[in-house]
């Protein structure tokens, strides 16, 4: 068991234009795919994990995982993956839920301490994961990484049939924080979409 007791999901429901629309869970580094690799850095953070995709491939059954669909239809986005996940951990007895993505499998190993730690001290209904771009500290936010209240999903599913996509649009209406986390060698936030940047992910690794 986890001093921290929150559930984690794995959003995987994006249609990876930039990949001929292939599933980008399965794309392969090595021996590993990138959901491999992710399920491997969340499980040592979270003891409770589900995926959230859209995609009924029997590929996804094999990790033994819960795989949530998305509660409304129509591809909505992120903030539909984050609905859900709210959704799902509410009905497991969860006040908390945390999101990561699967297109990002070099997220940090303290991701799931740090964003807690915050919402404590904070007390904030959102705490979002972030990066320093460059050497002026200029701090980006990347939404889909996040600590989520899961009382938030009423609303959040309001704002949906309103027509809100974006994350940070609906967000700006709640109280959120941040954390910033930096790696001298690579952005801990670093995300694959094309494959260009599966070549410079094996790089890396190769170079770590």
């Amino acid at each position: 068991m986890f001093d921290i007791n929150v559930p984690g999901v794995i959003l995987a429901g994006g249609q990876s234009r930039r990949m001929n629309r292939k599933d980008k869970s399965f794309l392969e580094i090595g021996e590993r795919t990138l959901l491999d690799m992710t399920i491997e850095r969340l499980s040592l953070q979270s003891d409770k994990m589900a995926i959230n995709t859209n995609s009924y491939s029997s590929k996804y059954k094999r990790y033994g995982l819960p795989i949530i669909h998305d509660h409304m239809e129509g591809y909505l986005g992120p903030l539909a993956g984050i609905l859900t996940s709210m959704k799902w951990a509410k009905d497991k007895g969860y006040e908390k839920v945390i999101t990561v993505a699967v297109d990002t499998p070099l997220f940090p190993l303290n991701l799931v301490n740090e964003l807690y730690q915050k919402m404590e001290v904070s007390n904030s209904d959102i705490v979002f994961a972030a990066s320093s771009a460059d050497r002026k500290q200029k701090k980006i936010l990347h939404p889909v990484f996040g600590l989520w209240k899961t009382d938030l999903c009423d609303d959040l599913r309001k704002e949906l049939e309103r027509g809100i996509r974006k994350v940070t649009l609906w967000s700006a209406n709640q109280k959120t924080s941040s954390v910033c986390f930096a790696n001298d060698l690579v952005d801990p936030f670093f995300n694959i979409n094309t494959p260009d940047d599966i070549e410079l992910l094996k790089e890396y690794i190769i170079k770590k």
